[in-house]
């Protein structure tokens, strides 16, 4: 294993390790589960890409693309809970925010896969890529919250420039992988993502940037109405 994919379980296991925490802050139970849930489905995708099963990019449908798909439905489950609602309801609303910073290294790891000919271009800060600048500006948003200098509405539009962003990150990944989506980018087609430990991108952390979205909005959007209700007519 060389240093890149070094770099990546050791981010996998840090962002890992940070939803335990905020799980405990509700109960011991739920972090058990919620770490006992994560570990299945990160070993889950290990084996699966590292038998090969992910890199028949001739599947119909492609089968890497539907990684995140199953880990944000799951999400979207959970978000309707009880529990969930509490758990976010008790969370700081500068956590979800600050928890982004994480996407500065994964932009580090895609460009150092560029730097070694695993990935194409486009895929990096250097090409079609931006998403470093949420990963940068996060701590900065996170702080202004913390501080109360961030009004609701400031929240909301971060969180959705954000997203926006990250629509355009995947865009570029999917294309630039193997598949019936395929563009014609400069470079090989971007191969490695099938492949353990990369194929976590597509599996945690991808739609883990979505998650704290999600987490940050839900506690954002009740705060911008109440104060747009206030507001004289």
């Amino acid at each position: 294993m060389n240093a890149t994919d070094l770099a990546m379980v050791g981010l996998v296991a840090l962002m890992a390790a940070l939803l335990g925490l905020w799980a405990a802050r509700r109960s011991r139970p739920l972090a058990l589960g919620a770490l006992g849930g994560l570990g299945l489905w990160l070993a889950a995708t290990a084996a699966l890409a590292s038998r090969g099963v992910l890199s028949d990019w001739t599947a119909r449908p492609p089968r890497v693309p539907l990684l995140p798909v199953a880990f944000l439905a799951t999400v979207l489950v959970l978000r309707r809970t009880a529990t969930f609602r509490a758990l976010v309801a008790e969370t700081p609303r500068a956590w979800p925010i600050l928890a982004q910073t994480f996407r500065v290294p994964v932009e580090l790891i895609l460009y150092a896969l560029y730097a070694n000919y695993r990935a194409p271009v486009q895929v990096t800060f250097e090409g079609r890529n931006l998403d470093v600048l949420v990963g940068l500006t996060a701590p900065l948003v996170g702080w202004m919250v913390s501080r109360g200098r961030a009004s609701p509405a400031v929240v909301v539009g971060w969180n959705a420039l954000g997203l926006g962003v990250l629509a355009n990150t995947v865009f570029t990944v999917v294309t630039s992988s193997p598949g019936p989506l395929h563009l014609d980018w400069p470079g090989a087609p971007f191969t490695a993502l099938a492949t353990w430990p990369l194929v976590w991108l597509p599996a945690f952390l991808a739609p883990l940037a979505v998650f704290f979205h999600v987490v940050s909005m839900q506690q954002a959007v009740p705060l911008l109405r109440s104060t747009t209700e206030r507001q004289p007519s």
